[in-house]
C-alpha cells in the first residue's frame, strides 16, 4: 500500500424510496463525500475519498444503519499517491 495515500470509492446506496431524500442530505453533509448519481426507486451513486481507507468503511457501516436504508455495496476502489492524485492518471 502506498505511504501518503488517497483511496476512492464508489458505492451503491439501495434506500427505501421515502426515505431517499434524508439519505441524500445525510450524505451529502458528510466530508469528502459527493453523490453522483439518484433514482427515484431508491438508488443513490456515492464517490467519497480520504486519506484513510477504514474511515471510508466506516461511512460505509454508519450508511447501513441510517433509517430507510437496505444495503450499501462498494463498487470500485483506487488507491493513488495523495501528491499527484490530481494530475493526469495513466
Amino acid at each position: 500500500m502506498l505511504d501518503n495515500s488517497l483511496h476512492i470509492v464508489s458505492f451503491i446506496v439501495h434506500v427505501k424510496p421515502d426515505a431517499l431524500a434524508a439519505t441524500a442530505q445525510w450524505l451529502a453533509e458528510q466530508p469528502n463525500c459527493d453523490i453522483r448519481g439518484e433514482d427515484e426507486a431508491g438508488k443513490l451513486v456515492v464517490v467519497a475519498e480520504n486519506s484513510n481507507e477504514k474511515m471510508l468503511l466506516r461511512l460505509m457501516d454508519t450508511v447501513r444503519e441510517q433509517p430507510g436504508v437496505l444495503d450499501a455495496a462498494l463498487v470500485y476502489h483506487e488507491v493513488l499517491a495523495a501528491d499527484t492524485a490530481d494530475e493526469p492518471q495513466d
